[in-house]
């Protein structure tokens, strides 16, 4: 019995329903496989899945790393106590430049350069509240010269003021002349240096007397003279 023509297109386009859903779903399938050799896990997350866990904050290692988990308590480096800072001279006395090639200190009554005799000329500091003082003494002598115009050291050991000679110490510094000290006068130490000039300039004296605790003012004041 022939089949009529209605009901043969009708079978010819349901079986290419069923061809083409049949590909769609061969198709699907074919793209969610896993990759040959490399068979997926079962409950093993898909690939969206692992990357919107990695993108998500909450997602993260919370585990502390090591170094904070193991390191102890900052402890704070011992500090070094501030010591006195360091001092020239005696506190309470300052030097200031003076006039004549010297430190002075600061504050003492000063009596300038006047003539005391015939050849020589003196200025004097002194503290208004103490018996210290500062002596300076320039003279223009050729009594400290040999014959042969060389300085004599003798001569100018029995000219220095101290009120017993001979100084308890006596020495001659190259390229200036004697540094000396007497005995102590009023409680006071009495150091002084001679500066010797070319023949027949004479020389210049500076003593000071000051006392003990400020030798290293003294030692100052005589290393700046000049």
């Amino acid at each position: 019995m022939p089949i009529p023509s209605s009901q043969l297109k009708l079978a010819v386009i349901v079986a290419c329903a069923l061809l083409v859903a049949g590909a769609a779903v061969l198709l699907a399938r074919h793209r969610h496989a896993p990759a040959p050799g490399r068979p997926a896990a079962a409950g093993s997350p898909t690939p969206s899945a692992t990357a919107s866990a990695s993108a998500s904050p909450s997602a993260a290692a919370t585990t502390p790393s090591p170094s904070a988990a193991t390191s102890s308590p900052a402890v704070p480096s011992p500090t070094r106590a501030a010591g006195p800072p360091p001092t020239t001279g005696t506190p309470g006395l300052v030097l200031v430049d003076g006039p004549y090639g010297f430190p002075v200190p600061r504050g003492w009554r000063f009596a300038p350069l006047a003539s005391a005799s015939s050849d020589s000329q003196a200025a004097h500091w002194t503290d208004p509240a103490s018996g210290a003082r500062v002596d300076y003494l320039v003279v223009s002598t050729a009594a400290i010269y040999s014959v042969d115009r060389t300085v004599n050291l003798a001569s100018i050991e029995a000219a220095l003021p101290c009120t017993q000679l001979p100084p308890t110490s006596y020495t001659y510094l190259p390229g200036k002349g004697p540094r000396y000290s007497c005995a102590p006068m009023n409680g006071l130490n009495v150091n002084g240096l001679v500066l010797v000039k070319p023949y027949p300039q004479g020389f210049r004296l500076l003593q000071l007397q000051l006392p003990a605790a400020q030798d290293a003012v003294a030692a100052q004041i005589l290393a700046g003279f000049h």
